[in-house]
């Protein structure tokens, strides 16, 4: 989350395979690295300043594993809190994420 944190959509959505799927809470998934950035970029243009997480759980096997926790965001709408949970795959010898979804449980005001 370091790059989110800094403001750097690119360095946060490259955590991510290329033909990755991410799942946010409400919403239609986004497919894909570029598709990810973006919705990153928007997050933060709406105020989203910070994000942490808390890993709870990983497991796996081979080029598979999971993650799961919970996060908690902060911005100019307030906190925000949920859990989420992450497929990893490993690509050509890294680790990225294959699948992310998200659950809110605590939404920022609108």
């Amino acid at each position: 989350m370091k790059a989110f944190n800094s403001g750097d959509a690119a360095g946060a959505a490259a955590l991510y395979d290329p033909e990755g799927y991410f799942m946010p809470n409400g919403i239609d998934p986004v497919k894909g690295r570029a598709g990810i950035e973006l919705y990153y970029k928007q997050d933060m243009s709406e105020g989203v300043k910070s994000c942490q997480i808390i890993t709870e759980e990983v497991n796996g096997a081979g080029d598979w594993a999971f993650e799961r926790g919970s996060y908690h965001l902060n911005g100019t709408r307030g906190p925000e809190s949920g859990a989420y949970l992450q497929i990893w795959k490993k690509v050509n010898g890294k680790w990225l994420i294959h699948n992310d979804c998200f659950n809110v449980i605590k939404p920022a005001l609108k």
